[in-house]
């Protein structure tokens, strides 16, 4: 997996929190801001599919930490596909081309 999402291990670690009431309880001393519990109980015991950055900042701003502390980005490693060309007109074969020639135009005055 590409995406290492420690905010769990981080606040366990660095914050000796356990429980995401205490965790609230911080972000709102920390930034004034109130977020609801079910989000942040989402974001800590599973990886989002997707945050916003102000979140990202509010968390951030109330641990005092930097995003690489809480998320990790890796290269993902793709599978290497068979480089077969795309057939267009120029390198597909001519028993596989239409017989069929586009009607002149002038046929149909």
């Amino acid at each position: 997996m590409a995406i290492n999402w420690r905010l769990k291990t981080h606040l366990s670690i660095k914050h000796a929190i356990y429980t995401v009431a205490d965790f609230r309880k911080l972000i709102c001393k920390k930034t004034g801001v109130i977020i609801s519990l079910q989000n942040l109980t989402n974001m800590v015991n599973k990886r989002p599919k997707q945050i916003r950055l102000e979140t990202m900042e509010l968390i951030c701003s109330a641990l005092n930490c930097s995003l690489h502390d809480i998320l990790e980005i890796r290269p993902k490693q793709f599978k290497k596909i068979n480089d077969k060309k795309k057939l267009s007109f120029k390198n597909t074969p001519h028993s596989k081309r239409s017989l069929n020639v586009f009607p002149d135009p002038k046929d149909y005055l």
